[in-house]
Formats: structure tokens, sequence, C-alpha cells
């Protein structure tokens, strides 16, 4: 009987396979890394995932000194707050993840063990009294520094977090880099929601997944570098055409209806400033879309796919080359999704849209010509341009249909 294959150490009576795995599989030694010279030492360390360097770093202060001097680079670090637990999520360059996990509750000791079991998770510890900002402060700064991190990300669980416990953390986090802000579950009041974005910078990426009032208004509101709210029925539509941040706005709650998105593209066709480059928002529970109110005095070129309809405009005076181009997409769900573009990432669509507002140009130009007939007006001028617009057009729309490989419906 094999004793390898229930768990012994030492297999009293090894089988054929156990014999073969001793031979070819010994034990290797461990490496002594600080007496090793400092390239290979630090190409080792580089190999390491992370929770590896971090445990490593427990060792001796020197080895911490050694791998904070190295700095191994990772993905992403976030950062998850409650008033029970401080919890370390990385993301090393493999793609793998590793938690940590600090917990004083002393009570809930087994169910953490047996959730970090079940998850994997290796580094969890326990603590008989709570956590002071000034512990959070140095627990973070000595993990983070072993770490070369392009984004870093701070969660507060609001529904397990009691309020000084979120103001004194959240000075922890502004204190450092901080990339993106998170507030999860619970309620927050309109008083405490004017004093984090007083306190937030405006450069930082914003999430509110808690519930949030229904009349509410603050000037940076719409500034921040990512906007990701769960409730934004009080937003107005000077709200939207105020966003500047270049980046994302996700609003899963509003009281917008068609028309306003039709303000919107509107004011966003016209605007001589860059905005956005991707806009998600839920629509007022009820609204029916209306692509007639939708596309109302806008120039549009038409697809469909999957049976649904999705338009493409362009804005008129062009301030960033990589926000040129707007792909409009309405949902079933009364979901909206518009993500802007360069020129390039539609190659032809562009120029199909610059020759549509040009014919447009063309006919509203002799459409003034009957409404505008004078005295005053040279008649052998503009009889000569009467003849000039319908051949402008015919070879506008025979270029446009040599050019249009995807088959759009012109709307103008």
């Amino acid at each position: 009987m094999c004793f390898w294959n229930i768990g012994s150490t030492t297999p009293s009576y090894p089988c054929l396979f156990c014999t073969i795995h001793a031979m070819f599989y010994r034990p290797q030694k461990s490496i002594p890394l600080l007496k090793l010279p400092f390239f290979p030492r630090r190409l080792i360390t580089r190999m390491m995932e992370p929770q590896e360097v971090f445990n490593l770093s427990l060792c001796s202060h020197r080895m911490k000194s050694i791998l904070t001097s190295s700095k191994l680079e990772i993905d992403a670090f976030h950062v998850r707050f409650s008033s029970r637990y401080f919890r370390v999520w990385i993301m090393g360059k493999s793609g793998k993840s590793s938690q940590i996990i600090f917990s004083y509750y002393k009570e809930v000791m087994g169910i953490f063990q047996a959730v970090a079991r079940l998850l994997n998770i290796r580094e969890i510890y326990m603590f008989n009294l709570s956590f002071l900002p000034n512990d959070i402060s140095e627990i973070y700064n000595r993990i983070i520094s072993l770490y070369s991190c392009p984004h870093i990300r701070w969660v507060f669980d609001l529904d397990q977090l009691w309020l000084e416990d979120l103001h004194e953390y959240l000075d922890v986090a502004l204190a450092g880099k901080c990339h993106r802000l998170s507030f999860y579950n619970g309620t927050i009041s309109r008083e405490l929601l004017t004093e984090l974005m007083d306190k937030i910078p405006v450069t930082t990426k914003l999430e509110i997944t808690s519930n949030m009032p229904v009349e509410f208004k603050h000037p940076n509101a719409f500034k921040y570098k990512t906007i990701d709210y769960s409730e934004a029925r009080w937003a107005t539509l000077d709200d939207l055409k105020s966003v500047r941040n270049e980046w994302i706005v996700d609003l899963k709650s509003t009281n917008f209806d068609c028309h306003d998105i039709n303000e919107f593209l509107k004011y966003w066709v016209a605007c001589d400033e860059a905005m956005l480059t991707r806009l998600t928002l839920q629509l007022r529970e009820g609204t029916e879309i209306d692509d007639i109110v939708l596309l109302d005095k806008l120039t549009v070129l038409l697809y469909y796919y999957k049976d649904l309809p999705h338009f493409v405009i362009k804005v008129k005076k062009i301030t960033n080359e990589k926000l040129v181009v707007g792909h409009f997409e309405p949902k079933e769900d009364n979901r909206i999704n518009f993500s802007v573009w360069s020129a390039n990432e539609f190659p032809g669509v562009f120029d199909l849209l610059e020759m549509l507002e040009k014919i447009k140009e063309l006919e509203n130009e002799l459409l003034r010509m009957d409404e505008e007939e004078s005295e005053l007006i040279d008649w052998r001028e503009q009889n000569k341009r009467r003849q000039e617009i319908p051949l402008e057009l015919e070879k506008l729309r025979r270029q446009m249909e040599e050019k249009d490989d995807f088959g759009f419906i012109y709307v103008s």
C-alpha cells in the first residue's frame, strides 16, 4: 500500500510511481536570495507573483528594503474597507490575482478562514483590536511600496463602515496616489455626499453604487475623470452638457427622455470642445425610445445590427482628433450607449458624414434662394447658382455611393 497518495509526507511502502518520482523530482533546496548578486536576485524577484513578494518582504528588514528598491510591476492594486476588515487585491502582470485580508473581529475568525480556503486566499491576518488610521496608513504604505502600479483603487463598503472611519480612511487614501474611489452599498446622505465631493479631487475616477438622494447638486459632480453613478435622477441636461472629462460617464438611473438625448446630441455636434469618450445611461422609467425624436435636426448615417438601429454622427468643429465620430446605440431596455472615436476608427465613415453634411448645406442653400427672392439679388448670379447646386448634389451623391461599403441609410 502506498501512503503517498493519502497525504503522508514520507511513504512507508512506496509504490513504483513513488520511486520514480523520488528519482527524477528530488526536493529542491531554497535559494539564498540575500547572498546572490544584485542582477540575479532582481531577475528572480521579477518572476515572482505579487503574493510571493509580499511574503518574502516579511522575512527581514533587509529583504523588504531590497524588494522596495526593485518594485515588482503589477497591473492593478485595489484596497477595500469596512469597519470589520481591510482587504488588498493585487493583479499581477501574469493575470494572476492575490488577496491579503486584515480583520480584527475575533468571533468571525472561523468564517473568514472558511471563506479563505474556499477562495484559495492564503494571507489572512486576525486582530483583537480595531485599526487606527495610522495603522491603516502604515500597512498600506508597506504593501504598496513593494509594487509599481499604474492604477490604485480604494473601495468603501458604506453599509459596513462607521462614518468617522470613512472620513479617516478617505484621508489616508487621498494622502497618497489614488486613481479611483468607489463607494458601495448602503445609503449616502446629501450632506455626506457634498463633503465627499468637496474633498475628492476632480482628477479622480469616481464610482458610487450606494443609494443617493434624488435631489442633489454639486459643481464637481460631472467633472471627475470617470463618472459612474447608480442613482442619477437628480442630474439635469445642463449637467450632461457640462462634461469635459474626455473619458467615461455611466448613469444607471436618470430622468432623461428622448427629447433630452436629442438636445444633448445636437449640443455635442456643435460643441467646439472635446466632451467625453463614452456615455451610458438609462432613460426615465416608462420612456419609449423614439428614433424620430432622437434624430431630429441631426445629420446621421444609419445601419441595423441584430435588428437594432445604430447611428453615426460627427462633430462640426474638430478640436481633438481622437474624439470626432460619435456612435449612438439605443438598447431595448431603454439604455443609451454613445461612444466617441477618432476618424480612423471608422474608415470611410467620416468622409461619408462630411459629404452628407455638404449635401444638407447645399439643399438648405437652395431653399433659402427660393425664400429670399428680392430685387436686390442679382438674378443672373442666382440662376447660375441654381444650375450649379443640382450638379454638385449629383456629384456628391455619386461619390457617396462609391465610398459606401456598409449600406448606410442617410438621414439628414
